[in-house]
């Protein structure tokens, strides 16, 4: 049990090693947060252990991965001392066991309209059932593309 819950209520081990690390970098919460994708304010949280109302913070653990990835931190350590299970840091994702609907959405427009639709045809391929006589997806994007690079030959 960490200190939140116990004995002494200002010791969080979890915020003490990412303060440290952050120190390390020379880098404000700001900067912290702003790597590990997520708001100042949950940055904050994190390092003291509690929410703006005072209660005990409860982070999940892809905050606490990325957290620790973007201080360049164990990410088992970092669960182990949040009282979370430390198998839930995978490698081989990158810490990053989803992708959030906002990272999408950024990602998303960032793309050249071609681009979007070639996004939305391959969700949608994920999503909607498929005839069985029509083209795999790998097809029907090679096709547009294909159709797209006559296209920008011809202007």
């Amino acid at each position: 049990m960490t200190g939140r819950d116990g004995e002494d209520p200002n010791s969080w081990p979890l915020g003490e090693l990412l303060r440290r690390a952050r120190d390390e970098k020379g880098w404000s919460q700001e900067d912290a947060a702003q790597k590990a994708r997520f708001s100042r304010t949950s940055w904050q949280q994190l390092e003291s252990g509690r929410r703006a109302d005072r209660k005990p913070f409860r982070p999940k653990a892809d905050t606490v991965i990325n957290a620790a990835l973007a201080v360049d931190i164990d990410p088992s350590e970092a669960l182990e001392l949040a009282n979370l299970d430390p198998t839930k840091y995978e490698p081989a994702r990158a810490g990053r066991p989803t992708a959030t609907v906002t990272e999408v959405r950024e990602l998303v427009m960032r793309l050249t309209e071609e681009q979007r639709q070639a996004v939305v045809n391959l969700i949608r391929s994920f999503t909607e059932p498929v005839p069985s006589n029509s083209p795999t997806t790998a097809e029907a994007y090679r096709h547009s593309a294909v159709l797209n690079a006559k296209k920008r030959g011809k202007d």
